[in-house]
């Protein structure tokens, strides 16, 4: 591929993850405000709980499907069709716990049957296999779509707004998703001629690196917000909800910088980009902390409404900075290790963090309350790398 076909395509990829990613944004600001304090922090809750069981559904597939697909020349359709099996194999498995944890949140019947049709619909929901047959650009397009439809939807209703109403037009947007994902499947010429089939296991074993590194990084971010009902109140967890979604926003110009940096580093592997994009990524922070010391208290009061305590939620954006350096740090390190076949490191490394989690996010939200969520997110991330510090002297030294 020529030199500026390819940045042609990374630079439209770019700008639909962008818009996606603003288009999410927006979303989460018109359920803040148009939602009732409590519903939102359910939905957020929802949402966590089914983040859960897509990583695990999701089982490292993404990487060993590639594999055999570009690798051992297996049909795309015989892969994807292993993998649905899979996908409701381990939802029979999971499904259980997330209605356990929805039983303990006390959520009524309405909401856990809504909830289960959007956990039973995401089993046939897999954008991941469009990049195994390189439709990279119809995978962004597709989270950037059924966003734009929950967004209209949402603004449509947005007076009448509930949480039973949220989870329709949830429910909505994943049967988009999955209608257009099966258009494109059931349309695609393979030129690949071997099927797979009988090796059910073997698919899920070689791929099982991947769900505990996936699932151990999940647990590291998102064990406060699964805890955290059972620790403060609802209006508290959606205190922290609306930090983590700032959070997310901080680490845009890092995920735009690591989809750039990737196709290069993954032949090349010249880690001086790595180097060179975290500190494009802290230049971008420290434009960040000036913007919201200058600019702060104008954004939070005229994207919230007055049922959230503002000048609390800014103060405490201050203590989100360090904590997406540190994630920053992370995400570029599990780039190296991936790329540098360190994946058994990296495994062992994400599960001591994720079992760390547990313990830190229960201690600290117990007696520190929504502070110690925070202060938690901060200890984790720092374990993290403090376990990869040899690897990190090296990279600095190369």
């Amino acid at each position: 591929m020529k030199l500026l076909n390819l940045f042609k395509i990374l630079t439209v990829n770019s700008s639909v993850q962008l818009l996606f990613r603003i288009s999410s944004l927006i979303l989460a600001i018109v359920l803040i405000n148009n939602l009732k304090v409590e519903d939102f922090a359910n939905f957020q809750i929802i949402k966590n709980a089914i983040g859960y069981l897509l990583i695990s559904m999701e089982f490292g597939f993404f990487h060993y499907g590639n594999t055999l697909y570009n690798k051992n020349l297996y049909k795309f359709k015989s892969i994807l069709f292993n993998l649905i099996k899979l996908r409701i194999l381990i939802f029979l498995i999971v499904f259980p716990l997330i209605i356990i944890y929805f039983n303990f949140n006390e959520f009524s019947k309405e909401v856990m049957v809504l909830s289960s049709i959007i956990c039973f619909f995401l089993i046939l929901s897999y954008e991941g296999a469009l990049v195994t047959i390189r439709k990279n650009l119809q995978w962004n397009l597709i989270f950037l779509f059924k966003t734009l439809l929950f967004l209209l939807l949402v603004l449509f209703y947005k007076d009448e707004l509930n949480l039973i109403k949220v989870l329709n037009f949830f429910i909505y947007s994943v049967i988009f998703s999955i209608v257009i994902q099966y258009i494109i499947y059931l349309s695609f010429k393979d030129e690949n001629v071997k099927t797979l089939k009988n090796r059910f296991f073997k698919f899920a074993f070689n791929a099982k690196n991947y769900l505990i590194i996936s699932l151990s990084n999940h647990f590291t971010v998102y064990m406060g917000l699964t805890i955290s009902p059972f620790l403060i109140s609802k209006s508290e967890v959606a205190i922290y909800a609306i930090l983590l979604l700032v959070l997310e926003v901080l680490l845009i110009p890092l995920f735009q910088l690591q989809k750039i940096i990737m196709p290069d580093y993954s032949k090349f592997k010249n880690r001086q980009m790595i180097l060179k994009s975290l500190t494009l990524f802290l230049i971008a922070l420290v434009v960040g902390i000036l913007i919201h010391y200058f600019f702060g208290n104008f954004f939070f009061n005229l994207l919230l409404n007055d049922n959230y305590p503002i000048d609390q939620i800014i103060r405490y954006v201050y203590f989100l900075f360090p904590i997406a350096l540190l994630r920053g740090l992370i995400t570029m390190i599990n780039l190296y290790f991936y790329y540098n076949n360190l994946i058994l490191f990296q495994r062992r490394i994400s599960l001591i963090t994720a079992f760390f989690s547990l313990f830190v996010f229960f201690v600290f939200g117990k007696y520190l309350g929504l502070k110690g969520f925070i202060l938690s997110l901060f200890f984790v991330e720092l374990l993290f790398l403090i376990l990869s510090s040899k690897f990190i002297i090296k990279l600095i030294r190369s």
